[in-house]
């Protein structure tokens, strides 16, 4: 039986800013897409707003916008409420798509875009890692397989979480194994210090 693979590596495609002459990126992440599903029928749900608007309530009450003059300021309103749906729909497209997660050899990278101009990135060196814990709680996260993955580092105050990762088992395992060579990688260098 051929096993199901799963598409996280991305390693000669991408490199970023800030990124070490022998750093290898190893995973790069976003929230499952699953997730703009609320956001999706929220913008839905306004979209129709004005429709059902000019359908059931402007005739009863402000009929006089069913006639000429009226009924082209209504369109106007119209079109720029639509236009605020747009830059609505656009905004937490961008935020989807800048909230990142890069896992390398040698560290974590948190990315997360708050708005249009304000931006705030944490990392995490992999050795600092105590505990990693994945969960998947509830019905469409199980079905669809994604959920939260919380680091904890050494420091009690701060705890990386990644929210709504795709496959989060996996990642987990990924990073325990990146830990893991980072660790011995650096006892071996440490070794050979003192010999």
């Amino acid at each position: 039986m051929r096993k199901k693979s799963i598409n996280l590596y991305k390693r000669e495609k991408y490199s970023f800013p800030g990124q070490h002459h022998n750093e290898d990126i190893v995973l790069i992440l976003r929230k499952h897409k699953l997730t703009l599903l609320g956001y999706v029928l929220h913008l839905l749900a306004l979209i129709f707003l004005p429709v059902i608007f000019y359908i059931f309530v402007v005739p009863m009450v402000f009929p006089a916008f069913l006639e000429d003059p009226y009924n082209k300021v209504f369109i106007l309103f119209s079109i720029i409420y639509y236009g605020f749906i747009w830059i609505l729909a656009f905004i937490i497209w961008v935020d989807y798509y800048l909230d990142i997660w890069i896992i390398t050899n040698q560290r974590l990278l948190d990315i997360e875009q708050i708005g249009f101009f304000n931006r705030v990135v944490s990392e995490l060196d992999l050795k600092r890692i105590q505990d990693i814990t994945s969960k998947v709680h509830g019905i469409f996260p199980t079905m669809f397989g994604f959920g939260n993955i919380h680091i904890q580092t050494a420091a009690e105050e701060h705890k990386f979480e990644l929210k709504s990762v795709p496959h989060p088992i996996t990642v987990r395992r990924e990073i325990i194994k990146l830990y893991t060579h980072a660790k011995e990688s650096d006892r071996f260098i440490f070794r050979d210090r003192d010999e």
